[in-house]
């Protein structure tokens, strides 16, 4: 996993996520130069990670340590500001989702990128899980695609416990975000979604679903149920192919006219680290080399999920 050059990279936000970013990106032979958070608590540990220097304030570390990239792993209620901060700086950055918690924010964010010539690649890990990237190049490419099915589900009362009532009614672009992004990602955009949300009492009991037909003609379906337990499912059809995910990290195929299913297995580097984030950072270090983000991959690539995850909130929060 030895990249060309060593790249020096520093990093806002030190989480839950911070961690897996730190390992992959030490086993393609990066250098973690610095990082910034605004607590004593995360300086501590990104210092403990071995990250040698940690800073208070974006702009300090960004003038003190003059990395080749940023990752930004701040919390989803601070990533906007963040971002707005680091742009005009002109490093390339890996921007975990969501990059604004509105796509009115997120839109902000992709222009003031243009025009300071800044590459940012949204940080959307299931886009490079290893087994999506095999099933559809056995499904004949994403353009021959016919349906793609997400079921989602969060658990409110868990995610009180970690976060505020502000933050969890931000949980559709903050966490469900990635489900809605893969439909769009495998399928297009859904302009003309038909969206129906419920919210069925405290704590946050919401239902939601969308359906319809993307730009590109593949009928979609998504639906997330708050008030149930249930993991994450995706499911995509190719002409007499059916590829379930379930969990995501996993495929299974059913193809007509044969007994039984077989599987998808991940490559290697996906069973070592969190999966997807290893072909994730490859991109990223191509984006920090070429100094552009490969297309389809920019902080406007999530827009279409976003507009989505505005609309699937309005409508659960307008049924109070």
């Amino acid at each position: 996993m030895a990249p060309r050059h060593v790249t020096r990279l520093a990093l806002v936000g030190y989480g839950r996520i911070a961690p897996k970013h730190l390992e992959v990106f030490r086993a393609l032979g990066c250098e973690w130069t610095g990082a910034c958070n605004r607590s004593e608590f995360g300086r501590a540990g990104a210092k403990t990670a071995g990250i040698p220097r940690v800073y208070a304030g974006i702009s300090e570390m960004m003038r003190a340590e003059k990395p080749d990239g940023v990752v930004c792993c701040a919390s989803f209620d601070q990533a906007e500001g963040a971002a707005r901060e680091l742009i005009p700086f002109g490093v390339p950055i890996l921007m975990e989702k969501p990059p604004g918690t509105s796509p009115t924010q997120t839109r902000e964010l992709s222009d003031l990128a243009a025009r300071h010539k800044t590459p940012v690649q949204a940080g959307f890990n299931r886009r490079h899980y290893s087994v999506l990237r095999k099933a559809l190049e056995e499904a004949g490419g994403r353009e021959s695609l016919s349906s793609v099915t997400v079921d989602w589900s969060e658990d409110p009362k868990h995610l009180l416990t970690r976060f505020s009532r502000e933050q969890v009614g931000l949980i559709v672009f903050a966490n469900s975000l990635h489900g809605i992004d893969t439909l769009t990602w495998l399928a297009g955009s859904v302009p003309g979604a038909f969206i129906v949300g419920r919210n069925l009492g405290d704590p946050f009991r919401w239902v939601m679903a969308f359906q319809g037909l993307s730009e590109r003609g593949v009928a979609v379906s998504f639906t997330s149920n708050w008030d149930a337990p249930g993991g994450w499912r995706l499911s995509f059809c190719s002409p007499g192919k059916r590829f379930t995910f379930a969990p995501l990290e996993t495929c299974s195929i059913r193809e007509r006219g044969s007994a039984g299913e077989r599987a998808i297995e991940p490559d290697e580097d996906d069973r070592r680290f969190k999966a997807g984030f290893p072909g994730q950072a490859r991109m990223f270090l191509k984006t920090v080399h070429d100094h552009r983000v490969p297309a389809g991959f920019d902080l406007a690539s999530g827009l279409p999920a976003m507009d989505l995850a505005d609309r699937l909130t309005k409508a659960c929060l307008g049924a109070q």
